[in-house]
């Protein structure tokens, strides 16, 4: 889609922005020289309707290379590994079980 967007304006750059209904990882590795997509996170968790937190709750924190859950606590990364040709991290906590958030 963006090569025709491209064609139909002439333009040699194009940014496109798309909703989450159209993401993948390998079709935004796949968009032609001079196309940049900005493709929010999907939102594949069925964490929310399990009634726990989602992705969009935790809080990336770049200094230390770890997240932030709501309830304030540190989770670090453990490993990394690769899923569908993807690099994966892998971060978490093990205090979930005291958590005073939790019922």
């Amino acid at each position: 889609m963006s090569g025709q967007a491209r064609e139909a304006t002439g333009s040699t750059t194009l940014t496109v922005l798309t909703d989450r209904g159209y993401y993948s990882g390998r079709e935004v590795l796949a968009c032609e020289a001079g196309v940049t997509p900005i493709v929010p996170d999907p939102l594949t968790s069925g964490a929310k309707a399990n009634g726990r937190f989602g992705k969009q709750d935790f809080v990336y924190q770049p200094d230390s290379d770890t997240y932030r859950c709501p309830a304030g606590d540190t989770l670090i990364w453990r490993y990394r590994n690769v899923e569908h040709g993807m690099t994966c991290n892998r971060y978490w906590t093990s205090n979930c079980g005291r958590c005073a958030m939790k019922p």
